[in-house]
């Protein structure tokens, strides 16, 4: 059962961690060209979720590093 747990737990950070990358990688794209990237802008997107982005990246982060310090 903690295999199970412990696979689900990796493939669950890999995902967050790919997330983080494309958003982040959209924020500079949009940043450098100044104009919405095939129809997506990271950048509104987050001024428009505002506090509640912040929150959930916050605790990704906690996470992240709560993970890492474990190990």
């Amino acid at each position: 059962m903690e295999k199970i747990l412990s696979k689900i737990r990796n493939i669950f950070i890999e995902i967050i961690s790919t997330a983080l990358t494309f958003l982040c990688l959209g924020i500079v794209v949009e940043l450098l060209i100044s104009n919405d990237i095939l129809g997506w802008s990271p950048v509104s997107n987050v001024k428009q979720s505002g506090e509640a982005f912040i929150g959930v990246t916050a605790l990704l982060v906690l996470y992240i590093l709560f993970l890492k310090k474990r190990n």
